[in-house]
């Protein structure tokens, strides 16, 4: 019998343990999709740029940036962008 029951938690904790992993790979798949959404509104802002267009959502980025993050901004190249 103790090796029936040590038989049943063993699948216990594999099941879990599986899970878990799932799960993880699960939450790493999204946040890989979320990246990659990031990068095709990048590469849409830059062509706007290209074109001599200020990009929707792109001033207001760099606004929340200068209130959260100031020391990562360079004020001349942001002002060369929105020129």
């Amino acid at each position: 019998e103790r090796s029936r029951q040590s038989a049943r938690e063993c699948r216990a904790r594999k099941k879990l343990r599986y899970q878990y992993l799932e799960d993880l790979a699960n939450t790493r798949e999204k946040a890989v999709l979320a990246l990659y959404q990031e990068i095709d509104q990048y590469r849409d802002w830059a062509k706007e740029l290209d074109e001599g267009r200020v990009p929707e959502g792109l001033t207001k980025m760099i606004d929340d940036m200068k209130k959260n993050n100031p020391a990562d901004l360079d004020p001349a190249a942001v002002d060369q962008l929105l020129q």
